[in-house]
């Protein structure tokens, strides 16, 4: 027994052993479905296949080990319950036992390599990492500059500035959101490290989409020369340029260019040393003069409205501070221009010290001469550019202003030359702090119209008899403060801001946490916080100056964030902003997926710190949910579930009632006692509390808030508008448009939430309404409440500043009003409009008038019916730029129907007349029109609405002239094919119009000639349809993936691809969702460039959550050529699946099975497609029976041998076939019994092959997919037919025998002639027999069944060998062909080949334009005649 035992564990540690290489070479490992290239679901490769991990026993340290294999930093989480969604394919490992200090994961003990899913384990509990990343800045004055760190796997390390380029420079800030790269710097480290430098220089080119991915080689001696760590300042303020005549020279309109956009600055304010740089960084000596006014070139119509203030000195404008906070609008008329010396200093008039302005003169900064060694002005140790001392550089030296005789005329001097606004206070007695240096200027007699300060009258430049005790100060108007209002809190409070010399609040929309962080830094508070909106009302009254404050990542200070102009009155009062940053205690969540899940921390003094998790439980659970406000409490976790925690445990042995307002009020052990380690960090998931569900996507649906147990409908009764205002608000999905009851999206269980929210509508999450008690906890309800929320919410018609029944239309997206595009604006859309407005229905759509800057370019596809605008078919991608004098309009009737004219179904327009829907009386009983059963608003069966009815129109005569009508109807662009035979399947009701005669002129499709309105002589089996250039469709290429590829759409009648940039994860969810992929993805950046050329129609994609489907997320223009090749976009979706065939074409049994290693085609070793993946058959109880099944599949004569042993090379990948057991007469190999898939003994050494005799009956392929042959007679000359001639030869050599036969043996045969007589009786009946089988097509059991309505509709029942409707229903069949067809019919070998399309072949045609996409015939058809083998088409 002990012995027994001894051996087991011995021979488990070898096997550990074993396990831990797999032929000698590490595992490759990748991280799938994460935000990025450093987390996701853990997957290992193994035998060609990706597979996944099992979670049970996975630890940090295993993570840390993967993250260091991956080069992705250090492991900073390990979420749980299969965070990043379910893989598929194998389970490889079971478990990993890594120590944590292993190079990679093959290193670690671990479990044998093999599919667990064989031994029932699945795909509920894979692991996954998130790791840190790569690459930082760190030691600067934000998250976009400082020291260049990469992490080894161990810590973070400088990277030496040796060899250091700005190509990499610039990946690393695009990789890090930061703009552009403008500094480069080494030598001067940001703070000490200990000398440590990462041993290799990256060499990137510039566009990689991480530093990872660049190429990197060693430096010498493992040593790389350096003078120091490199340092990188990155920007949004990166490049200048000055634009005369579409040229860039040293003068004109200065512009710069901002995330990539080059934009003209404003001129207000702008000064002479701003424009001294701009001239000095573009190499262009030193400013002449600066100019204001009107666009000198052709500019965006964005002005920069960003306010620089340079001192002069400054190399770069990017190293001036700048001020975008409460910028006011710029005019077009009112744009910088900067004229420079050219590098010809030389030519520059000496400063004049002793020249002062005449007093009372207005002199400009652009009329005064600039000199070669002009002085340069700036305000110091005030807190920002507009306040502080005054300081003027001159001879290399700065120096201050004495206060004697110091006053508001000479500080307004000072301000308005640095573009700070007014004077608000002049300062004496060194307010500011003394100065040093000299002192230049005394007893100034400004009169405050100077344009610069040395121009005052003076006691002379440099003479004075003050001491810097005495150093001049001023506060402008334009000088900025930031503070928390609190009553025991530093950071945490009512923020508020010093403009115009008032303190005064900051309103909160749409702060986000980038903005909150830049706030808390700036005041020193930390690196976070958060707006807290459930505090009161503010008491008292003060300015409100500032709104819509939007901070970029590359911002240092809030006065860098663009936002609103200063207003006194920004927002109403309870919209002022309470922030908590990191420097007060707060709580959150971090880790776990989204911010009601993860790991407990606590902030106290400025440090987090976690909580461990004794005594830990669902109570203690509770509070903390309850605190952040993210409903009820699904699970308390433990033992770093969420990974371990780093800094002080605050709290130990919590006990929590599970009532506490704050975690930090339940009992413990006291505040920073424990006796524990990160290890036990306490964690929590919460549920969230609202959603909605069952509807079309995440923004509609029936509202349920969970209970803590489960999701729970909230019930109708006195729900409120304001309150689906909060929930569409807390969800991100735009406005409220619809709140319904009664009629559920799905059966509940009746159980109905027993309480009523009383929202105001301002609340940011329904968790903060008040709530009442439904009485007797009995909800009166009709059924459960259903929310509709759309960024398509209001729309008004607006004329001189009023909204009513005529004008201008316009939207609110997203909060702002913002007009339509006239373009593509259809009588249909007016229609809408109108009723949605209660104004009864459309007169007339005026051409455009001059519209606001930013039009709305979404297309709407209404058919006139809808009762909302929201409610129409909408297209937004790639929809083009729309000028400013083509904004829509529309004249109602305002409820005045009776003065409508009814409509006169029997007027159609002139010939060639090109009539306008403008131009045209809208009648009260007005036809609608519409496209169906075509996969979008722009391509389907034509629709006509009249009396209520939706009616067809018939294909008599329908061509492309009727088909562009429809389309500019509908606003559909061009027609590119007009299809007739119910190309779109067939249609129900009237058929409204035939004989349809169209010039393309006209505006609406009945206005065209015709047989008249209701007469025709057709059926539904010829209804028209048309496929316009608008119309649009989605697919994935690839060669073995439905849900990963190449993202194509199909625009304009071709398959182009689609740019990556800057596509993000929402944009990814909605591609996947509408290919029906799963409801993630992710953008793969790391496959190689494509190969070929086609379109790449569509860039810059920006998906907002309330957008269904890829058509209505915004974008950039259609363009033949987007992006480059290499910006195409890859994406693989969660929902992920093998293709069930290796080709595009349709699967058939020759598709899915192939011979490889042979000399011809037809000898080999067997492959078979299964599950996307090609693999090999076992040689177990291989005979010439299963090689003769093989043969004939493939078309390839007889078997001449079953070939065993891997003759024809070990192949790879899976054996997916065993102990296979043909009769021999099976039309494909799987009919065949065997093993179930997958299930083999075998190795690649008994791969199966077989050598087949090589003749061939398989017709080649067309280029348009179908088969061909230069044989006139078909059924003759085929190979069948040879066959059934030489059998039938030797048949009658047979009989000419047996007739010899029987003349020598008559005596005898008449002997025997009764029983001859018997015989004879039962070989006919044997042929009757047969005979009746091959008639069987009359026969009841054998009969097609087809639609009773009459003998047409025969017609349409698929016929095998039949061309499909597109290619023409009426086609005539050539005589050879009937012969043909004759001969197979009545002859006694039969003949049959099938023709199908091959949508792999010939991409440039859709199948749309080629007709429905299926088979022409029947899918498997066996034919076979007496005494001969059955064959098999397919």
């Amino acid at each position: 027994m002990a012995l027994g035992r001894h051996l087991f564990l011995r021979g488990l540690c070898v096997l550990l052993l074993l396990s831990t290489m797999v032929g000698g070479q590490a595992l490759e490992l990748r991280l799938k479905d994460g935000a990025h290239r450093c987390e996701g679901r853990v997957e290992v490769k193994h035998q060609g296949e990706w597979g996944t991990v099992d979670d049970r026993n996975w630890s940090l340290k295993d993570a840390s080990v993967v993250c260091r294999q991956l080069e992705c930093g250090v492991a900073v989480g390990i979420p749980q319950e299969v965070y990043f969604g379910p893989g598929l394919g194998p389970i490889w490992l079971l478990y990993t036992l890594c120590e944590g200090t292993e190079s990679t994961v093959s290193d670690c003990r671990h479990s044998n390599i093999k599919d667990y899913r064989n031994d029932s384990y699945t795909h509920d509990r894979d692991a996954g990492v998130v790791c840190s990343g790569f690459v930082r800045l760190a030691g600067g004055d934000g998250p976009c500059s400082g020291r260049v760190e990469a992490h080894s796997g161990e810590a973070w390390i400088p990277v030496s500035d040796g060899n250091f380029t700005l190509p990499t420079a610039q990946v690393i800030c695009a990789e890090l959101g930061c703009g552009k790269a403008v500094s480069v710097q080494g030598h001067e480290l940001f703070r000490e490290s200990n000398g440590q430098l990462l041993a290799e220089e990256f060499r990137c080119e510039g566009e990689e989409p991480e530093l990872w991915v660049c190429p990197r080689v060693p430096c010498p001696g493992g040593t790389c020369h350096h003078s120091g760590a490199a340092q990188v300042v990155c920007s949004a303020y990166s490049e200048v340029r000055l634009m005369t005549n579409g040229s860039s020279q040293c003068e004109g309109q200065m512009e710069m260019n901002i995330s990539g956009q080059w934009r003209a600055l404003c001129a207000s304010p702008w000064s002479l040393a701003n424009a001294n740089v701009v001239c000095r960084q573009l190499g262009c000596g030193v400013a002449i003069s600066t100019l204001r006014g009107p666009h000198l070139v052709e500019g965006g119509d964005e002005i920069l409205t960003a306010r620089f203030h340079c001192s002069g000195a400054e190399s770069f404008l990017w190293s001036c501070p700048v001020t975008a906070l409460g910028g006011p609008d710029c005019s077009h008329g009112n744009t910088v221009s900067v004229i420079c010396s050219g590098n010809h200093t030389q030519l520059l008039s000496q400063c004049n010290d002793s020249m002062a302005e005449p007093a009372g003169s207005e002199a400009s900064v652009e009329s005064a001469p600039y000199c070669s060694d002009s002085r340069q002005l700036r305000l110091v140790d005030g807190g920002g550019p507009c306040a502080g001392r005054v300081e003027i550089l001159d001879q290399g030296s700065w120096g201050t202003i004495c206060d004697d005789g110091w006053d508001l005329d000479d500080a307004h001097v000072v301000c308005r030359q640095l573009g700070c606004g007014e004077a608000l206070n002049a300062t004496g007695s060194a307010h500011f702090g003394a100065g040093s240096g000299p002192i230049w200027l005394d007893d100034l007699n400004c009169t405050g119209k100077e344009s610069q300060v040395w121009r005052c009258p003076s006691r002379g430049w440099g003479q004075h008899d003050c001491r810097h005790k005495q150093d001049a100060g001023v506060i402008c108007s334009e000088f900025l403060a930031l503070r928390m209002v609190s009553e025991d809190q530093q950071c945490a409070g009512w923020l508020e801001v010093f403009y115009n010399g008032t303190w005064g609040s900051v309103c909160r929309n749409p702060m986000e946490d980038i903005t909150v962080s830049v706030i808390c830094r700036q005041l020193g508070c930390g690196e976070s916080g958060t707006l807290n909106s459930s505090v009161g009302l503010r008491e008292g009254s003060r300015p409100r100056w500032v709104d819509g404050i939007r901070c970029r990542k590359t911002d240092t200070s809030l006065w860098q964030c663009p936002s609103d102009p200063w207003n006194y009155t920004s927002c109403s009062p309870k919209e002022e902003a309470y922030i908590s940053c990191e420097g007060s205690r707060q709580l959150r969540l971090v880790d776990g997926r989204g911010p009601c899940a993860g790991r407990v921390e606590i902030l106290d003094h400025g440090t987090w710190g976690t909580i461990c998790n004794y005594s830990w439980d669902l109570d203690d659970a509770r509070v903390v949910c309850r605190q952040l406000g993210c409903g009820e409490a699904l699970k308390a976790t433990r033992s770093s579930s969420f990974g371990a925690g780093s800094g002080p445990i605050w709290l130990g042995n919590v006990k929590c009632t599970g009532k506490e307002s704050h975690v930090w009020m339940c009992p413990s052990w006291g505040w920073g006692k424990h006796y524990c380690d990160h290890s036990q960090d306490a964690g929590v998931i919460c549920s969230g509390f609202v959603r909605l569900a069952g509807g079309d996507e995440p923004c509609s649906g029936r509202v349920e808030v969970h209970t803590g147990e489960a999701w729970i409908p909230v019930s109708d009764g006195n729900f409120t508008l304001p309150t689906a205002q909060v929930i569409c608000a807390e969800l991100g999905c735009g406005k409220a448009v619809s709140v319904l009851g009664q009629v559920p999206f799905r059966e509940s269980n009746g159980q109905v939430w027993a309480e009523e929210f009383r929202c105001e509508g301002e609340e940011p999450k329904l968790w903060w309404c008040p709530r009442v008690p439904c009485p007797g906890g009995t909800c009166h309800h009709s059924g459960a409440v259903q929310v509709v929320c759309s960024v398509y919410a209001d729309v008004r018609l607006l004329t001189n500043g009023s909204s009513q029944c005529e004008g201008q239309v316009e939207m609110n997206i997203f909060g702002r009003w913002r007009a339509l595009c006239a373009s593509h604006w259809s009588l249909a859309n007016a229609n809408v409009v109108c009723r949605q407005l209660g104004c009864g229905v459309v007169i007339s759509t005026p051409n455009g008038a001059e519209g606001s800057d930013q039009l709305w370019k979404a297309r709407f596809h209404c058919s006139g019916t809808e009762s909302f605008l929201w409610k129409c078919p909408v297209t937004a991608l790639g929809v083009p730029d729309c000028s400013h004098d083509n904004t829509a309009s529309v004249i109602c009737s305002e409820n005045q129907t009776q003065v409508l004219p009814q409509c006169d179904h029997f007027v159609s327009e002139p010939a060639r007349s090109a009539a306008s829907e403008e131009s045209l009386p809208y009648c009260s009983d007005s036809r609608q029109l519409r496209l169906v059963d075509g996969g979008g608003p722009c391509a389907g069966r034509v629709e006509i609405l009249d009396q209520g009815s939706w009616g067809t129109i018939c294909d008599d005569g329908w061509d492309l002239d009727d088909a562009r009508v429809v389309c500019r109807q509908l606003g559909c662009g061009e027609a590119l094919n007009a299809t007739g035979s119910a190309h779109f399947g067939v249609g129900s009701g009237p058929i409204w119009l035939d004989d349809l005669n169209c010039t393309g002129k006209e505006s609406q499709v009945w206005r065209c000639p015709s047989r008249g309105w209701g007469r025709h002589d057709c059926r539904h089996k010829e209804d028209a349809g048309v496929i316009c250039s608008e119309f649009l469709a989605l697919r994935m290429v690839s060669e073995d993936q439905q849900c990963a590829g190449w993202l194509e759409v199909f625009y304009n009648g071709t398959w182009g691809s689609v740019c990556r940039s800057p596509m993000d994860d929402i944009t990814v969810s909605i591609i996947c969702r509408q290919l029906g992929c799963g409801d993630s993805g992710t953008l793969n950046s790391s496959v190689g460039l494509r190969e070929g050329s086609r379109p790449r129609w569509v860039d810059l994609i920006q998906c907002r959550k309330t957008d269904t489907s890829l058509w209505q997320c915004p974008s950039g223009p259609w363009k033949y050529s987007s992006c480059s090749s290499k910006e195409e976009a890859y994406i693989s979706c969660a929902g992920r699946r093998p293709k069930s065939c290796p080709t595009a074409a349709p699967c058939t049994g020759m598709s899915k099975l192939r011979l490889r290693g042979g000399d011809s085609e037809c000898s080999g070793r067997v492959e078979v497609w299964h599950s996307g993946s090609w693999g090999t058959v076992c040689d177990d109880s291989w005979s010439l029976a299963e090689a003769e099944v093989v043969c004939q599949q493939l078309d390839c004569g007889q078997a001449l041998e079953a070939v065993r042993a891997a003759t024809f090379g070990p192949g790879n990948g899976s054996i997916w076939l065993d102990e296979v057991r043909c009769g021999g007469r099976e039309s494909s190999l799987w009919d065949c019994a065997a093993e179930p898939w997958g299930q083999s003994d075998c190795k690649h050494e008994e791969d199966a092959g077989v050598r087949c005799s090589g003749v061939r009956t398989t017709l080649p392929m067309t280029t348009a997919g179908t088969r061909t042959t230069s044989n006139s007679f078909p059924g003759i000359f085929s190979l069948p037919g040879v066959l059934c001639l030489i059998l039938g030869a030797l048949l009658f050599l047979v009989l000419i025998i047996l007739v010899t036969q029987l003349l020598r043996w008559r005596a005898e045969r008449r002997a025997l002639s009764s029983y001859e007589d018997a015989l004879a009786e039962a070989v006919y009946e044997e042929l009757d027999y047969v005979l009746t089988q091959k008639e069987g097509l009359g026969s009841p059991d054998q009969r097609t069944d087809v639609p009773a309505e009459n003998y047409d509709d025969v017609e349409e029942v698929p016929v095998p060998g039949t061309p499909p409707a597109s290619q023409g229903s009426e086609e005539e069949v050539p005589p050879e062909k009937e012969d043909g067809v004759r001969s197979s019919q009545t002859g006694s070998c039969l003949n049959f080949s099938r023709e199908a399309a091959d949508p792999g072949e010939g991409e440039e045609s859709l199948w749309l334009l080629q007709g429905k996409k299926g088979d022409a015939g029947y899918d498997d058809v066996e034919l076979s005649a007496l005494g001969t083998t059955p064959e098999t088409f397919s």
